[in-house]
Protein backbone atom coordinates (compact mmCIF):
# COMPACT_ATOMS: atom_id res chain seq x y z
CA UNK A 1 0.00 0.00 0.00
CA UNK A 2 1.44 3.47 -0.87
CA UNK A 3 2.11 6.20 2.01
CA UNK A 4 -0.22 8.12 0.23
CA UNK A 5 -3.12 5.74 0.52
CA UNK A 6 -2.13 4.42 4.34
CA UNK A 7 -1.83 7.96 5.69
CA UNK A 8 -5.69 8.17 3.69
CA UNK A 9 -6.83 5.35 5.89
CA UNK A 10 -5.56 6.50 9.13
CA UNK A 11 -7.57 9.65 8.56
CA UNK A 12 -10.44 8.17 7.78
CA UNK A 13 -10.57 5.87 10.76
CA UNK A 14 -10.22 9.24 13.10
CA UNK A 15 -12.92 11.11 11.12
CA UNK A 16 -15.32 7.99 12.00
CA UNK A 17 -14.10 8.47 15.60
CA UNK A 18 -15.22 11.94 15.78
CA UNK A 19 -19.10 10.99 16.76
CA UNK A 20 -20.62 11.03 19.91
CA UNK A 21 -24.48 11.50 21.03
CA UNK A 22 -24.78 14.42 23.56
CA UNK A 23 -24.80 18.41 23.63
CA UNK A 24 -26.18 20.94 25.90
CA UNK A 25 -28.29 23.66 24.72
CA UNK A 26 -25.81 26.13 23.63
CA UNK A 27 -26.61 29.55 21.87
CA UNK A 28 -24.53 30.35 19.26
CA UNK A 29 -23.98 34.13 17.52
CA UNK A 30 -23.67 34.01 13.79
CA UNK A 31 -22.72 36.78 11.48
CA UNK A 32 -25.31 38.44 9.20
CA UNK A 33 -24.86 40.92 5.54
CA UNK A 34 -26.31 43.44 4.87
CA UNK A 35 -27.89 43.14 0.70
CA UNK A 36 -31.42 42.59 0.36
CA UNK A 37 -34.09 43.21 3.19
CA UNK A 38 -35.33 39.61 2.41
CA UNK A 39 -31.68 38.73 3.25
CA UNK A 40 -31.66 40.23 6.21
CA UNK A 41 -34.68 37.89 8.03
CA UNK A 42 -32.81 35.06 6.42
CA UNK A 43 -29.53 36.08 7.97
CA UNK A 44 -31.42 36.58 11.45
CA UNK A 45 -32.78 33.34 11.22
CA UNK A 46 -29.30 32.12 10.93
CA UNK A 47 -28.19 33.76 13.94
CA UNK A 48 -29.24 31.23 16.60
CA UNK A 49 -28.86 27.20 15.13
CA UNK A 50 -30.53 26.09 18.09
CA UNK A 51 -33.67 28.23 17.41
CA UNK A 52 -34.23 30.59 20.60
CA UNK A 53 -34.46 33.33 17.78
CA UNK A 54 -36.19 31.17 15.07
CA UNK A 55 -39.82 31.07 15.82
CA UNK A 56 -39.94 33.72 18.32
CA UNK A 57 -40.74 37.33 17.43
CA UNK A 58 -38.73 39.63 16.65
CA UNK A 59 -38.98 42.41 19.14
CA UNK A 60 -37.13 46.00 18.16
CA UNK A 61 -34.34 45.66 20.65
CA UNK A 62 -33.53 42.69 18.51
CA UNK A 63 -33.72 44.19 15.52
CA UNK A 64 -31.42 47.14 16.62
CA UNK A 65 -28.92 44.58 17.74
CA UNK A 66 -28.78 42.64 14.52
CA UNK A 67 -28.67 46.43 12.83
CA UNK A 68 -25.74 47.07 14.64
CA UNK A 69 -23.59 44.29 13.90
CA UNK A 70 -24.52 44.54 9.75
CA UNK A 71 -23.20 47.61 10.10
CA UNK A 72 -20.48 47.45 11.76
CA UNK A 73 -19.21 44.87 9.11
CA UNK A 74 -20.92 45.98 5.88
CA UNK A 75 -17.90 47.78 4.65
CA UNK A 76 -15.83 44.21 4.70
CA UNK A 77 -15.18 41.99 1.79
CA UNK A 78 -16.03 38.94 3.61
CA UNK A 79 -18.56 38.29 6.40
CA UNK A 80 -16.84 37.78 9.66
CA UNK A 81 -17.87 36.21 12.42
CA UNK A 82 -18.54 38.28 15.75
CA UNK A 83 -16.29 35.50 18.39
CA UNK A 84 -17.75 35.61 21.84
CA UNK A 85 -17.76 32.36 24.57
CA UNK A 86 -20.63 29.92 24.13
CA UNK A 87 -20.73 27.84 26.93
CA UNK A 88 -18.39 27.84 29.66
CA UNK A 89 -17.82 23.95 30.97
CA UNK A 90 -16.51 23.74 34.33
CA UNK A 91 -15.17 26.72 33.81
CA UNK A 92 -13.30 26.57 30.39
CA UNK A 93 -14.76 28.69 28.00
CA UNK A 94 -16.29 27.46 24.64
CA UNK A 95 -15.75 30.10 22.12
CA UNK A 96 -17.49 29.89 18.52
CA UNK A 97 -14.24 30.28 16.60
CA UNK A 98 -13.38 27.10 17.86
CA UNK A 99 -16.44 25.59 16.79
CA UNK A 100 -15.77 27.11 13.57
CA UNK A 101 -12.14 25.73 13.74
CA UNK A 102 -13.13 22.15 14.54
CA UNK A 103 -15.55 21.83 11.49
CA UNK A 104 -12.48 23.13 9.60
CA UNK A 105 -10.68 20.67 10.91
CA UNK A 106 -12.91 17.93 10.74
CA UNK A 107 -14.18 18.11 7.30
CA UNK A 108 -11.01 18.72 5.94
CA UNK A 109 -12.28 22.42 4.12
CA UNK A 110 -10.94 26.07 4.59
CA UNK A 111 -12.16 28.47 7.48
CA UNK A 112 -13.46 30.30 5.73
CA UNK A 113 -15.66 27.37 4.41
CA UNK A 114 -16.61 26.02 7.50
CA UNK A 115 -17.73 29.19 8.67
CA UNK A 116 -20.11 29.77 5.98
CA UNK A 117 -21.38 26.46 6.14
CA UNK A 118 -22.53 26.87 9.53
CA UNK A 119 -24.05 30.23 8.99
CA UNK A 120 -26.04 28.56 6.27
CA UNK A 121 -27.06 25.11 8.53
CA UNK A 122 -30.56 25.41 9.46
CA UNK A 123 -30.68 22.24 11.33
CA UNK A 124 -29.82 22.87 14.93
CA UNK A 125 -28.68 18.65 15.51
CA UNK A 126 -25.91 19.38 12.83
CA UNK A 127 -24.47 22.58 14.32
CA UNK A 128 -24.90 21.17 17.90
CA UNK A 129 -22.99 17.94 17.31
CA UNK A 130 -19.96 20.18 16.07
CA UNK A 131 -20.43 21.89 19.44
CA UNK A 132 -20.96 18.88 21.63
CA UNK A 133 -17.09 17.70 20.69
CA UNK A 134 -15.75 20.24 21.54
CA UNK A 135 -17.50 20.04 24.88
CA UNK A 136 -16.93 16.50 25.44
CA UNK A 137 -13.07 17.53 24.47
CA UNK A 138 -13.28 19.71 27.85
CA UNK A 139 -14.83 17.39 29.99
CA UNK A 140 -12.18 15.10 28.99
CA UNK A 141 -8.95 17.08 29.09
CA UNK A 142 -10.43 18.44 32.78
CA UNK A 143 -10.58 14.27 33.99
CA UNK A 144 -7.41 13.51 32.99
CA UNK A 145 -6.12 16.68 35.15
CA UNK A 146 -7.87 15.70 37.98
CA UNK A 147 -6.45 12.13 37.98
CA UNK A 148 -3.19 13.43 37.35
CA UNK A 149 -3.15 11.57 33.52
CA UNK A 150 -2.83 15.24 31.05
CA UNK A 151 -1.38 14.19 27.73
CA UNK A 152 2.16 15.74 27.35
CA UNK A 153 3.45 17.65 24.17
CA UNK A 154 5.64 15.62 24.27
CA UNK A 155 3.57 12.32 24.30
CA UNK A 156 2.04 14.45 21.08
CA UNK A 157 5.17 14.82 19.01
CA UNK A 158 6.44 11.13 19.39
CA UNK A 159 2.97 9.99 18.37
CA UNK A 160 3.18 12.19 15.15
CA UNK A 161 6.77 10.98 14.59
CA UNK A 162 5.12 7.60 15.00
CA UNK A 163 2.83 7.85 12.02
CA UNK A 164 5.12 9.64 9.77
CA UNK A 165 7.68 7.16 10.09
CA UNK A 166 5.08 4.09 9.61
CA UNK A 167 3.99 6.32 6.35
CA UNK A 168 7.75 6.00 5.48
CA UNK A 169 7.41 9.84 4.26
CA UNK A 170 9.80 13.15 5.14
CA UNK A 171 8.53 15.94 7.40
CA UNK A 172 8.05 17.74 4.34
CA UNK A 173 5.94 14.67 2.26
CA UNK A 174 3.80 14.00 5.58
CA UNK A 175 2.98 17.99 5.97
CA UNK A 176 1.92 17.80 1.91
CA UNK A 177 -0.05 14.76 2.79
CA UNK A 178 -1.88 15.92 5.34
CA UNK A 179 -2.12 19.16 3.20
CA UNK A 180 -4.15 17.13 0.58
CA UNK A 181 -6.37 15.82 3.35
CA UNK A 182 -6.61 19.53 4.35
CA UNK A 183 -5.44 19.14 7.57
CA UNK A 184 -2.45 21.53 8.84
CA UNK A 185 0.16 19.82 11.07
CA UNK A 186 -1.02 21.96 14.33
CA UNK A 187 -4.73 20.82 13.13
CA UNK A 188 -3.29 17.26 13.18
CA UNK A 189 -1.62 17.23 16.49
CA UNK A 190 -4.92 18.58 17.79
CA UNK A 191 -6.61 15.11 16.43
CA UNK A 192 -4.45 12.87 17.53
CA UNK A 193 -4.30 14.95 21.10
CA UNK A 194 -7.75 13.87 20.84
CA UNK A 195 -7.12 10.52 20.32
CA UNK A 196 -4.84 10.07 22.90
CA UNK A 197 -7.14 11.71 25.74
CA UNK A 198 -10.04 9.58 24.56
CA UNK A 199 -7.82 6.73 24.91
CA UNK A 200 -6.30 7.33 28.18
CA UNK A 201 -9.28 8.51 30.08
CA UNK A 202 -11.02 4.75 28.80
CA UNK A 203 -7.96 3.32 29.84
CA UNK A 204 -7.73 4.72 32.99
CA UNK A 205 -11.80 3.96 34.27
CA UNK A 206 -12.72 1.44 31.75
CA UNK A 207 -9.95 -0.52 30.92
CA UNK A 208 -11.37 -3.79 31.80
CA UNK A 209 -15.16 -3.42 30.27
CA UNK A 210 -13.11 -2.75 26.67
CA UNK A 211 -10.81 -6.32 26.90
CA UNK A 212 -12.25 -9.26 24.80
CA UNK A 213 -11.51 -12.99 24.88
CA UNK A 214 -11.56 -15.36 21.33
CA UNK A 215 -14.89 -16.88 22.62
CA UNK A 216 -16.33 -13.02 21.91
CA UNK A 217 -14.97 -12.97 19.04
CA UNK A 218 -15.80 -15.71 17.04
CA UNK A 219 -19.67 -15.05 18.52
CA UNK A 220 -18.68 -11.92 17.17
CA UNK A 221 -17.85 -13.22 13.81
CA UNK A 222 -21.14 -15.11 13.93
CA UNK A 223 -22.77 -12.65 14.30
CA UNK A 224 -21.92 -10.57 11.42
CA UNK A 225 -21.15 -14.08 9.41
CA UNK A 226 -22.78 -12.32 6.11
CA UNK A 227 -20.18 -9.77 6.06
CA UNK A 228 -17.41 -11.95 5.34
CA UNK A 229 -18.95 -14.50 2.92
CA UNK A 230 -16.22 -14.57 0.32
CA UNK A 231 -17.63 -14.75 -3.26
CA UNK A 232 -21.06 -12.85 -2.67
CA UNK A 233 -22.53 -10.60 -4.55
CA UNK A 234 -23.61 -6.93 -3.25
CA UNK A 235 -25.62 -4.42 -4.43
CA UNK A 236 -24.98 -0.62 -3.14
CA UNK A 237 -26.25 2.53 -3.35
CA UNK A 238 -23.12 4.77 -3.63
CA UNK A 239 -23.08 9.12 -3.93
CA UNK A 240 -20.01 9.52 -5.11
CA UNK A 241 -18.78 13.30 -4.42
CA UNK A 242 -16.08 13.51 -7.55
CA UNK A 243 -12.82 15.74 -6.13
CA UNK A 244 -10.47 17.19 -9.05
CA UNK A 245 -6.43 16.84 -8.23
CA UNK A 246 -5.94 19.65 -10.35
CA UNK A 247 -4.36 22.61 -7.82
CA UNK A 248 -7.15 25.26 -8.68
CA UNK A 249 -9.91 22.79 -7.43
CA UNK A 250 -9.95 23.99 -3.69
CA UNK A 251 -13.58 25.26 -3.23
CA UNK A 252 -14.48 22.50 -5.26
CA UNK A 253 -13.25 20.17 -2.73
CA UNK A 254 -14.74 22.07 0.38
CA UNK A 255 -17.95 22.00 -1.39
CA UNK A 256 -18.06 18.03 -2.07
CA UNK A 257 -17.07 17.63 1.97
CA UNK A 258 -19.56 20.22 2.94
CA UNK A 259 -22.06 18.07 0.63
CA UNK A 260 -21.25 14.64 1.71
CA UNK A 261 -20.90 15.46 5.06
CA UNK A 262 -25.27 17.02 4.50
CA UNK A 263 -26.14 14.02 3.06
CA UNK A 264 -24.58 11.59 5.52
CA UNK A 265 -26.97 13.45 8.28
CA UNK A 266 -29.81 13.19 5.91
CA UNK A 267 -29.26 9.48 5.63
CA UNK A 268 -28.60 9.11 9.46
CA UNK A 269 -31.78 11.46 9.78
CA UNK A 270 -33.56 8.78 7.73
CA UNK A 271 -34.32 9.82 4.30
CA UNK A 272 -32.97 7.62 0.74
CA UNK A 273 -29.83 8.54 -0.96
CA UNK A 274 -32.31 10.02 -3.82
CA UNK A 275 -33.41 12.57 -1.38
CA UNK A 276 -30.04 13.22 -0.03
CA UNK A 277 -28.77 13.50 -3.38
CA UNK A 278 -31.37 16.14 -4.10
CA UNK A 279 -30.87 17.67 -1.15
CA UNK A 280 -27.27 18.29 -1.58
CA UNK A 281 -27.30 18.90 -5.54
CA UNK A 282 -27.41 22.56 -4.70
CA UNK A 283 -24.00 22.52 -2.88
CA UNK A 284 -22.51 20.41 -4.91
CA UNK A 285 -24.04 19.85 -8.35
CA UNK A 286 -21.35 17.32 -9.60
CA UNK A 287 -22.68 14.71 -6.97
CA UNK A 288 -23.72 11.05 -8.54
CA UNK A 289 -25.96 8.83 -7.49
CA UNK A 290 -25.32 5.05 -8.65
CA UNK A 291 -27.79 2.14 -7.70
CA UNK A 292 -26.13 -0.85 -10.00
CA UNK A 293 -26.79 -4.31 -10.17
CA UNK A 294 -25.33 -7.16 -8.26
CA UNK A 295 -21.38 -6.84 -8.02
CA UNK A 296 -18.79 -9.48 -6.62
CA UNK A 297 -17.23 -7.69 -3.16
CA UNK A 298 -13.75 -8.54 -4.36
CA UNK A 299 -14.37 -6.73 -7.69
CA UNK A 300 -15.12 -3.19 -6.27
CA UNK A 301 -12.67 -0.40 -5.46
CA UNK A 302 -10.30 -1.43 -2.24
CA UNK A 303 -11.92 1.52 -0.76
CA UNK A 304 -14.98 0.55 -1.15
CA UNK A 305 -14.74 -2.98 -0.43
CA UNK A 306 -13.23 -2.03 2.89
CA UNK A 307 -16.60 0.02 3.82
CA UNK A 308 -18.75 -3.01 2.52
CA UNK A 309 -16.92 -5.35 4.52
CA UNK A 310 -17.75 -3.14 7.69
CA UNK A 311 -21.79 -2.82 6.55
CA UNK A 312 -24.71 -5.35 7.37
CA UNK A 313 -27.07 -5.65 4.44
CA UNK A 314 -29.40 -2.03 5.15
CA UNK A 315 -26.76 -0.19 7.00
CA UNK A 316 -24.79 2.25 5.49
CA UNK A 317 -21.55 3.62 5.95
CA UNK A 318 -20.23 7.08 7.10
CA UNK A 319 -18.37 9.85 4.45
CA UNK A 320 -15.12 8.51 3.49
CA UNK A 321 -12.52 9.85 0.96
CA UNK A 322 -10.37 8.18 -2.16
CA UNK A 323 -7.94 9.70 -4.79
CA UNK A 324 -10.78 10.36 -6.51
CA UNK A 325 -13.19 11.88 -4.12
CA UNK A 326 -15.51 11.67 -1.41
CA UNK A 327 -18.05 8.53 -0.93
CA UNK A 328 -21.28 8.03 0.72
CA UNK A 329 -22.68 3.66 0.46
CA UNK A 330 -24.91 1.81 1.30
CA UNK A 331 -25.36 -2.22 1.27
CA UNK A 332 -28.97 -3.07 0.08
CA UNK A 333 -28.75 -6.82 0.01
CA UNK A 334 -26.06 -9.44 -0.31
CA UNK A 335 -26.45 -13.22 -2.37
CA UNK A 336 -24.59 -15.83 -2.85
CA UNK A 337 -21.06 -16.70 -1.40
CA UNK A 338 -19.32 -18.89 1.17
CA UNK A 339 -18.40 -18.62 5.29
CA UNK A 340 -15.37 -16.61 5.35
CA UNK A 341 -12.39 -18.37 7.69
CA UNK A 342 -12.17 -17.02 11.35
CA UNK A 343 -8.47 -16.74 11.29
CA UNK A 344 -8.29 -14.74 8.51
CA UNK A 345 -10.22 -12.09 10.11
CA UNK A 346 -9.63 -12.95 13.48
CA UNK A 347 -6.89 -10.21 14.05
CA UNK A 348 -9.09 -7.51 11.95
CA UNK A 349 -12.18 -8.59 14.09
CA UNK A 350 -10.79 -8.28 17.79
CA UNK A 351 -9.97 -4.97 17.04
CA UNK A 352 -13.16 -3.99 15.57
CA UNK A 353 -15.05 -5.31 18.67
CA UNK A 354 -12.41 -3.67 21.32
CA UNK A 355 -13.31 -0.37 19.45
CA UNK A 356 -16.92 -0.71 19.81
CA UNK A 357 -16.46 -1.44 23.45
CA UNK A 358 -14.06 1.14 24.01
CA UNK A 359 -17.26 3.50 22.30
CA UNK A 360 -19.31 2.00 24.68
CA UNK A 361 -16.93 2.78 27.85
CA UNK A 362 -16.23 6.27 26.44
CA UNK A 363 -20.04 7.11 26.44
CA UNK A 364 -20.66 5.83 30.11
CA UNK A 365 -17.65 7.83 31.11
CA UNK A 366 -18.99 11.31 29.11
CA UNK A 367 -22.62 10.52 30.46
CA UNK A 368 -20.81 10.19 34.06
CA UNK A 369 -18.88 13.59 33.60
CA UNK A 370 -21.75 15.05 31.99
CA UNK A 371 -23.99 14.47 35.39
CA UNK A 372 -21.62 16.15 37.55
CA UNK A 373 -20.46 19.04 34.86
CA UNK A 374 -21.08 22.73 35.24
CA UNK A 375 -21.79 23.52 31.44
CA UNK A 376 -23.12 27.56 31.52
CA UNK A 377 -24.41 29.13 28.46
CA UNK A 378 -23.34 32.68 27.43
CA UNK A 379 -25.00 34.18 24.85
Amino acid sequence: MRPVQRLANILAFERRCIRSGFVALVRRTLPVRLHYRALLARRIDALDASGYLRDATLTGAIIVAAGAALLLFAGTAFPRVIDGVVALVNEEPVTFSEVRESVSEGMGIPVGDADAMLREERDSAVVLRWIENLVDTVLVRKELERLGQPIAETEIDKAVESVRKANGVTEAQFNELLGKDGISLSAYRRRIRWQMERGAIVRARKFKEVMVTESEVRDYFRENGERFLVGAKVRLETLFFPISSAPSAGLDTAQARIAVQQASEAVRAGRTFAEAEALVRGTFPKVQLHAAGFVTTEDLLPELQREVRRLRAGEASPPFTTETGAYLLRVVERQGGSPGDFFAVKDALTEELTDRRSEKAYSDILSELRRSASIDVRL
